[in-house]
Formats: C-alpha cells, sequence, structure tokens
C-alpha cells in the first residue's frame, strides 16, 4: 500500500487519540484551508488568513507598559503592601483555536465569512458547548457567514444540535451524528432590523469523505465551493498524521 492510498482509507471516528496531536494538526489544517482558498477558490476581492476572535470584550480603560523600565522598578519600589487576596481561581486552558478568516481584500480588516474546526475542547462541558455557540451567533449577527466542520466523534455529542436550538430552528437531530455545515447570514431591516439564517449540513460516515460545501462570500448570492476532503488528506500527508 503506497502512502497515497494509506492516507486516502483513513477513517474520521478515530479522533481524538492519545497518539494523535490534534491541536497541531487543527493549526495545520487551517493553514492548508488558507493557501487552498488563496490560491484556486476565492475570487479577486477576498483574501484567506488564520485568525483569532474574542467576542463581546471591549476595553474601558486600556493601560499600556512604558518602555522606562528603570522607572517603573523604583515605582515598584514605593509600592503599598497588598493585604490577602479575597479569594483564588485556577482557570482551565482555553479550548479556543484559530480558525480561517476569509477578509475583503478592500478592506483588509472587515470579516466575511469564517471556517470553525471543531476541537474537543469546543464540546467536552455544558459551559464550552455554551461558548463556541455564543460566538457562532455573534459571527451570524454581525453578518458573518460561517462554516462549521466537526470531524470528532468524542465527545459523543454533536455541536451542530445546540446551534440549531440557539437559531430556534429544527433541533430533532441525532445527537451522536457528526456534521459539517455552513451557515449564511442574512441581515433583514424590513420592518425592523433582524437575521435570517439559512443552513447547508451534511453528515460525515465514519470512512466517508468529507463532503464539498459552500462558504457565503455576500449574502446567498455569492459563494464558493470548499473541498474539504482534499484538504483534510493533504493535512493527513504533510503532517504524518495518523489517527488510526
Amino acid at each position: 500500500m503506497t502512502i497515497n492510498e494509506r492516507y486516502k482509507k483513513m477513517p474520521l471516528h478515530n479522533w481524538p487519540n492519545a497518539r494523535v496531536p490534534w491541536r497541531s494538526f487543527h493549526n495545520h489544517w487551517i493553514v492548508r484551508l488558507v493557501e487552498y482558498l488563496n490560491a484556486d477558490v476565492l475570487p479577486p476581492g477576498f483574501q484567506a488568513r488564520p485568525t483569532e476572535l474574542i467576542v463581546g470584550i471591549e476595553p474601558d480603560l486600556l493601560l499600556l507598559q512604558a518602555t522606562d523600565q528603570s522607572a517603573s522598578d523604583r515605582q515598584i519600589s514605593l509600592q503599598t503592601a497588598l493585604g490577602e487576596a479575597t479569594t483564588t481561581a485556577i482557570l482551565p486552558p482555553p479550548a479556543e483555536l484559530p480558525m480561517v478568516g476569509i477578509y475583503s481584500a478592500y478592506d483588509t480588516h472587515r470579516l466575511v465569512a469564517v471556517i470553525e474546526l471543531v476541537s474537543p475542547g469546543n464540546k467536552d462541558r455544558p459551559e464550552a458547548v455554551q461558548h463556541f455557540v455564543e460566538k457562532i451567533l455573534f459571527l451570524l449577527q454581525e453578518g458573518i457567514h460561517v462554516m462549521v466542520i466537526d470531524v470528532i466523534r468524542l465527545p459523543r455529542q454533536s455541536i451542530r444540535r445546540p446551534i440549531l436550538k440557539r437559531l430556534g430552528l429544527n433541533d430533532e437531530i441525532d445527537s451522536h451524528q457528526v456534521w459539517v455545515s455552513s451557515y449564511c447570514s442574512l441581515p433583514d431591516g424590513e420592518p425592523q432590523p433582524h437575521l435570517k439564517v439559512r443552513e447547508w449540513a451534511q453528515t460525515v460516515g465514519a470512512n466517508a469523505s468529507l463532503p464539498d460545501l459552500p462558504l457565503f462570500l455576500h449574502t446567498d448570492q455569492q459563494w464558493v465551493m470548499v473541498d474539504l476532503e482534499s484538504t483534510y488528506q493533504a493535512t493527513l500527508r504533510a503532517g504524518r498524521y495518523d489517527p488510526a
């Protein structure tokens, strides 16, 4: 069996695995998707790049460190002693990972669409699921189109189901089924501002190829089809990942 034949037969159902560096694969797949989109897929006027998003956080006051370190050291020596802390909390590491961001080439700060790759940490506890879903809703409400790719079968729950529930749509789906889905944000100002969201979704079988999925760029009038399978397999080969 050749290397290409070996990777072509890789199933999805063994992610995650203690032998597999999922976080590394996740970041590697993002880079592969960015290269693929910029090389062959996105039309003129759009560009893809890895990005991170912190939603709903705007500081009231921003403090920047002074460059005069010696003056800072002198100030520290003059500080009064603090009393004991009221309490101490230990926070787990964040589950957030970079995503693929599609930007306008004419305004490089304007985010048009994103591709989210679901990680185990996005759905291993209720609060993580809620955070992920709220981020998806925030993006859609901002008029940003979203593609959600979930090839993780453990924990055994569908990330699509809580998204549909939050959107007020039919959520009567198999909670153990893995899905890939694309959401088109359609802001509507009549009779009052509200949001219309259209979804395109497909299930992913344990040993089946990933489907092509539309990535929307301008309402539902402009989109590109994303070949998820080729980028997935290319990432497996490039990093010599072995999910089996």
